[in-house]
């Protein structure tokens, strides 16, 4: 099974009920597994004319309660970031899969990359809340679309899940597969769809004729949902959503780690490095990696546990130019990484990259 068969097995799992794309490698193959097994899962598959239309009708269905999903690669990522912003500030939950490959522009399109984090970190206008995920192989691409889809309902926010060509069009093999997460919708009823709560989520219920109406926009609103451009309300309202991810930081879980825990080399990576360090742990005993998954927001208390063990030396491994987790950690932290291992020239990094550096 590829990486991209995996996410889309698991947004199948998820109850996506519509799937809207425009093709771009190495997204594509997403759209062509969920087509092709349309018929048996009752999914609706549209081509849409770009990825704006692919994005905004993902919006839509969610919005009308319909799990939907769009993907894309790099470019197309790019043209959907006005509706992540929408789907921010209306608080629509929204599941987008970025596929990166190498380079800016068209860059590298039939070769893998790692370079988009920050894009999807920062992507959209204004500030507002949203989660990003990385998976790492087919497990992973099977449970943390899953994880995205309950994370977006639950907290109404956009969830960017992203992935690399490498792992995307890779082929895995897999004696037992991670059994199916429980869905959670994150409905309620209530008189006010935007109250403002303590933990910043507020009531969502999904619109129809047995429910209480609400307006619903990107325009900044009042509780009700109604339009205000009043400078209290702004306030408000923006301190209410960004504290869904104080809320949503609490529930992530650590970066795992993995190999010798009194290892006095250890590596700090996310997607798809994960695979080759596994197989160098298999090698070298004597090393140790922590590995993320969740991004963002982003946990850092069990890397902040071994930056305090003077004794250990930390090493960045990634798939990109300017280190881009590292560069996040350093935001978030202060930490900046002495030790760097980064690989951008469109190929993986392998087990023999990592060796060169003792």
């Amino acid at each position: 099974m590829t990486g991209n068969e995996a996410l889309a097995l698991g947004a199948i799992t998820a109850g996506v009920r519509a799937y809207f794309a425009y093709p771009m490698t190495p997204a594509t193959s997403i759209f062509k597994f969920i087509g092709e097994t349309s018929k048996e899962t009752g999914i609706l598959v549209k081509q849409a004319e770009n990825e704006i239309t692919a994005i905004q009708m993902s919006l839509g269905s969610m919005y009308m309660g319909t799990r939907a999903l769009t993907a894309t690669s790099g470019g197309g990522f790019d043209l959907m970031i006005e509706t992540i912003s929408c789907s921010g500030i209306s608080e629509t939950p929204l599941v987008v899969i970025l596929s990166q490959r190498a380079g800016a522009g068209t860059g590298l399109p039939t070769w893998s990359g790692a370079g988009d984090l920050t894009n999807a970190v920062k992507c959209g206008h204004g500030e507002f809340p949203k989660c990003v995920l990385a998976v790492s192989d087919i497990h992973s691409s099977y449970t943390l679309i899953q994880e995205a889809f309950n994370i977006a309902e639950r907290y109404q926010i956009p969830v960017i899940v992203l992935t690399e060509k490498q792992i995307s069009e890779s082929l895995y093999t897999s004696d037992n597969f991670p059994a199916p997460i429980h869905i959670e919708r994150g409905l309620s009823d209530g008189k006010l769809r935007y109250n403002n709560s303590d933990d910043g989520i507020s009531d969502r219920w999904i619109p129809s004729k047995n429910k209480k109406p609400y307006l619903s926009s990107s325009d900044e609103h009042r509780e009700d949902g109604s339009s205000c451009d009043e400078s209290n309300n702004a306030v408000t309202m923006l301190n209410k959503r960004m504290k869904k991810l104080r809320t949503l930081e609490k529930e992530l879980p650590e970066p795992k780690y993995y190999g010798n825990t009194k290892a006095k080399e250890i590596f700090v990576g996310w997607g798809s490095v994960k695979n080759t360090m596994l197989d160098l742990i298999q090698k070298n005993k004597e090393i140790g990696y922590l590995h993320y998954e969740y991004i963002f927001p982003l946990k850092t208390k069990t890397l902040e546990k071994l930056i305090e063990e003077n004794s250990k030396n930390l090493i960045l491994v990634e798939n990109n130019k300017n280190g881009q987790l590292g560069g996040l950690i350093k935001e978030e932290i202060g930490y900046e990484f002495k030790n760097k291992i980064l690989k951008y020239d469109g190929r993986a990094l392998t087990v023999e990259d990592i060796i060169e550096y003792f």
